[in-house]
Protein backbone atom coordinates (compact mmCIF):
# COMPACT_ATOMS: atom_id res chain seq x y z
CA UNK A 1 0.00 0.00 0.00
CA UNK A 2 2.85 2.25 1.08
CA UNK A 3 4.67 1.27 -2.38
CA UNK A 4 1.80 2.32 -4.43
CA UNK A 5 1.32 5.39 -3.39
CA UNK A 6 4.98 6.63 -3.37
CA UNK A 7 4.92 5.55 -7.32
CA UNK A 8 1.77 7.32 -7.93
CA UNK A 9 3.10 10.49 -6.00
CA UNK A 10 6.54 10.42 -7.98
CA UNK A 11 4.43 9.94 -11.11
CA UNK A 12 2.42 13.03 -10.27
CA UNK A 13 5.32 15.09 -9.29
CA UNK A 14 7.13 13.99 -12.73
CA UNK A 15 4.03 14.56 -14.45
CA UNK A 16 3.57 18.46 -13.43
CA UNK A 17 7.08 18.74 -13.57
CA UNK A 18 7.47 17.89 -17.48
CA UNK A 19 4.29 19.42 -18.47
CA UNK A 20 5.60 22.64 -16.85
CA UNK A 21 8.79 22.61 -19.05
CA UNK A 22 6.87 22.13 -21.92
CA UNK A 23 4.23 24.70 -21.52
CA UNK A 24 6.64 27.60 -20.96
CA UNK A 25 7.73 29.14 -24.50
CA UNK A 26 9.33 32.52 -25.36
CA UNK A 27 6.81 35.22 -26.93
CA UNK A 28 6.97 35.13 -30.19
CA UNK A 29 8.89 37.94 -32.62
CA UNK A 30 5.41 39.40 -33.47
CA UNK A 31 4.24 39.82 -29.62
CA UNK A 32 7.90 41.26 -28.42
CA UNK A 33 7.53 43.66 -31.71
CA UNK A 34 3.92 44.87 -30.94
CA UNK A 35 4.70 45.32 -27.12
CA UNK A 36 7.13 48.21 -28.15
CA UNK A 37 4.06 49.69 -30.96
CA UNK A 38 6.13 47.88 -33.72
CA UNK A 39 5.34 45.58 -36.70
CA UNK A 40 7.06 42.31 -37.10
CA UNK A 41 9.51 42.64 -40.15
CA UNK A 42 10.32 38.84 -40.25
CA UNK A 43 9.76 37.84 -43.71
CA UNK A 44 8.27 34.73 -42.78
CA UNK A 45 5.88 36.51 -39.94
CA UNK A 46 5.08 39.54 -42.89
CA UNK A 47 3.67 36.74 -45.59
CA UNK A 48 1.91 34.76 -42.58
CA UNK A 49 -0.01 38.38 -41.45
CA UNK A 50 -1.16 39.30 -45.33
CA UNK A 51 -2.57 35.88 -45.20
CA UNK A 52 -4.22 35.98 -41.95
CA UNK A 53 -2.14 33.40 -40.68
CA UNK A 54 -0.11 32.45 -38.18
CA UNK A 55 3.77 32.04 -39.32
CA UNK A 56 4.20 28.75 -38.70
CA UNK A 57 8.20 29.28 -37.87
CA UNK A 58 7.37 32.04 -35.25
CA UNK A 59 4.52 31.16 -33.53
CA UNK A 60 4.66 27.24 -32.74
CA UNK A 61 2.69 27.62 -29.48
CA UNK A 62 0.88 30.81 -30.43
CA UNK A 63 -0.62 32.79 -27.33
CA UNK A 64 -3.61 35.22 -27.17
CA UNK A 65 -1.52 37.84 -27.81
CA UNK A 66 -0.60 36.10 -31.74
CA UNK A 67 -3.87 34.67 -32.44
CA UNK A 68 -5.02 38.56 -32.10
CA UNK A 69 -2.42 40.36 -33.96
CA UNK A 70 -3.63 37.94 -36.67
CA UNK A 71 -7.03 39.02 -37.10
CA UNK A 72 -5.70 42.74 -36.55
CA UNK A 73 -6.21 43.41 -33.60
CA UNK A 74 -4.97 44.01 -29.91
CA UNK A 75 -5.51 41.26 -27.66
CA UNK A 76 -8.64 42.39 -25.11
CA UNK A 77 -7.22 40.33 -22.16
CA UNK A 78 -6.90 42.90 -18.99
CA UNK A 79 -3.49 41.24 -18.37
CA UNK A 80 -2.12 41.84 -22.05
CA UNK A 81 -3.68 45.75 -22.24
CA UNK A 82 -1.63 46.61 -19.09
CA UNK A 83 1.33 45.00 -20.17
CA UNK A 84 1.00 46.87 -23.32
CA UNK A 85 0.62 50.09 -21.84
CA UNK A 86 3.91 49.79 -19.98
CA UNK A 87 5.38 48.46 -23.02
CA UNK A 88 5.73 45.27 -22.22
CA UNK A 89 4.66 41.54 -22.91
CA UNK A 90 2.75 39.77 -20.91
CA UNK A 91 4.18 37.19 -18.81
CA UNK A 92 1.10 35.74 -17.93
CA UNK A 93 0.13 34.41 -21.30
CA UNK A 94 3.51 34.69 -22.77
CA UNK A 95 6.04 33.04 -20.34
CA UNK A 96 9.27 33.09 -20.70
CA UNK A 97 11.76 29.64 -20.96
CA UNK A 98 13.78 30.50 -18.05
CA UNK A 99 17.67 30.67 -19.13
CA UNK A 100 19.88 27.58 -17.78
CA UNK A 101 23.74 29.06 -16.89
CA UNK A 102 26.65 27.98 -18.87
CA UNK A 103 28.97 25.82 -17.76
Amino acid sequence: MLLRRLTTTASLLLAVLFCATVALADPSCCVKANAVAKDCDKKCCVEAHKAKKLCAACQKEPSCCDKALVQGKACAHKCCVEATKTKKVCEKCNPTTPKTPKK
